[in-house]
């Protein structure tokens, strides 16, 4: 009885391990794939978007040193210092004795429009510092004799220069928001100081109406 009993229990030993052996293998587990949105990419304002044709247009297409620009608002009486696309400091500014218009010959009194740039800067004894801007450039020259042939200015007149960035000799006129320039654009002393020390060569200059 013993030998059967033994063989019994050898027979079910076999049986469980032959029985082990012949189970499925485990099915491999399908993974989902995960898809990664991309990270949104900031809007730009009106002007931001501005700034940057400019700046492509004027060879800074990958904006990897952005230069620094100077966004004048002529409506608002505004100028914007930004750092490639990154508005950094707004300063009141004052304009011409015809701030409306955009400047076509030299008396109108009027600040011209579009994008200049810097052609040097220095101290000045009347208005502190003095930013000269290349005002006239192609697109001036342009306007120039186009409203001459089309008799909007005089036969005689001349397209003038010497514009710029500057200080002013009078405080209480540019706190009163007075516009007393000849077709420059006029900061507080203390504020055409500090935009100063950002001005280059490389400085764009965006004049506009709005």
């Amino acid at each position: 009885m013993q030998k059967i009993r033994g063989i019994l229990i050898l027979l079910l030993v076999a049986a469980a391990v032959l029985g082990g052996c012949g189970r499925r293998a485990p099915q491999p587990v399908q993974l989902t794939p995960i898809i990664l949105e991309p990270e949104p990419q900031p809007t730009l304002t009106g002007e931001q978007q501005l700034i940057q044709d400019v700046l492509r247009r004027n060879g800074y297409g990958n904006l990897g040193t952005a230069p620094t620009v100077i966004v004048v608002r002529k409506l608002t009486r505004k100028l914007v210092l930004y750092q490639g696309l990154t508005p950094k400091k707004t300063y009141s500014v004052v304009l011409g004795l015809n701030p409306r218009a955009d400047k076509l010959y030299q008396g109108d009194c009027a600040t011209p429009e579009g994008v200049y740039r810097v052609v040097t800067k220095f101290d000045h004894p009347k208005w502190s510092k003095f930013i000269l801007l290349d005002y006239p450039n192609t697109q001036n020259w342009l306007r120039f004799g186009r409203a001459k042939r089309e008799g909007k200015i005089p036969p005689t007149a001349e397209i003038g220069g010497q514009v710029g960035i500057h200080g002013t000799h009078d405080h209480f006129q540019n706190y009163m928001g007075v516009n007393w320039t000849r077709g420059c654009v006029s900061l507080l002393n203390h504020d055409v100081e500090d935009l100063y020390r950002y001005v280059t060569d490389k400085t764009l200059i965006i004049i506009k109406k709005e």
